[in-house]
């Protein structure tokens, strides 16, 4: 009997399914760790992420970004193909910070009703788009390496990003206005400028800008705090900087290094606490305690 082939985007619209309930830890490891095996080009995976009946959902007309997102797939896969990919900053991170972004996204119109006054929170469909855009851009052709100056690897994908609008026929007003809305947004997953970002959103006057970049940095962080998946990816970061930063890929593999970073962590934005993202973290600092003590 010939064996049935994976069905991405059926798959990816059972659990991306705004009537389901919140996801539980197992159930977004079983999600991410299926996606990894199953598909290896980012352009199919965006392909059928655009394609979910979530993101048709929130289409607009027109929509410029769509086929944007999807020739950034194909640049990923490009480069991917051209280069030995980083252990940690691959497509199977970018594939996952997509997937975060929509499942948070998706929880908009609970967390909504969970909290007051927290309209500048809120996205419109077309910052929706542009958010999965940027999620799909964040670490375009990343080296694998730390920033030496402030946002210096998120402004080099910036320039990527640019120069792929450009060599792709992008209307040049329309590809500076995108530009101009997600330079804020992936400048913010620069993790030493992520205490500062967390300082701006945890004050009474929020600015919209932030709390978008935020939801991107969490999207960003949010597979990282599961309690398999993020050992595994803390992992693949220790062995992405095992030649250049020894030590620090030493310390980052010590579990008192894993459990420093978690520490670190916290999520606020209405999206996550709605999905409990901030409980799954409270779990796998609990477990990690415990392996430690």
């Amino acid at each position: 009997m010939k064996e049935q082939s994976f069905n991405l985007l059926s798959y990816l619209n059972s659990f991306l399914d705004n009537q389901s309930p919140v996801l539980n830890a197992q159930q977004l490891e079983e999600l991410l760790s299926t996606i990894e095996k199953e598909v290896h080009s980012m352009h199919d995976f965006l392909t059928a992420l655009v394609n979910t009946w979530l993101w048709k959902s929130w289409q607009i007309q027109p929509n410029p970004y769509q086929l944007k997102i999807l020739a950034i797939g194909l640049e990923i896969d490009r480069i991917a193909s051209d280069h030995i990919a980083p252990a940690y900053h691959s497509k199977k991170h970018m594939m996952d910070v997509c997937l975060m972004l929509s499942y948070l996204l998706m929880q908009e119109e609970g967390a909504q009703k969970d909290v007051s006054n927290n309209s500048l929170w809120m996205t419109s469909p077309t910052e929706k788009w542009q958010l999965l855009l940027a999620a799909a851009a964040h670490d375009l052709g990343h080296p694998g390496l730390m920033n030496s100056t402030p946002y210096e690897i998120e402004q080099q994908s910036l320039d990527l990003l640019a120069a792929l609008f450009k060599s792709t026929g992008a209307d040049p007003v329309l590809a500076k206005e995108i530009l101009e809305s997600i330079e804020p947004w992936i400048l913010a997953t620069d993790h030493a400028q992520y205490s500062a970002l967390l300082e701006r959103v945890s004050q009474f006057e929020l600015r919209h800008v932030d709390c978008l970049a935020m939801l991107l940095v969490e999207a960003d962080l949010a597979s990282s705090v599961l309690p398999v998946r993020g050992k595994l990816l803390t992992d693949r970061l220790s062995d992405e900087w095992a030649k250049p930063y020894p030590e620090k890929s030493i310390a980052l593999r010590n579990q008192v290094g894993y459990l420093s970073f978690l520490n670190s962590l916290k999520f606020i934005s209405p999206h996550s606490s709605h999905a409990g993202i901030s409980t799954i973290l409270n779990h796998s600092l609990s477990q990690l305690r415990t392996q430690l003590s």
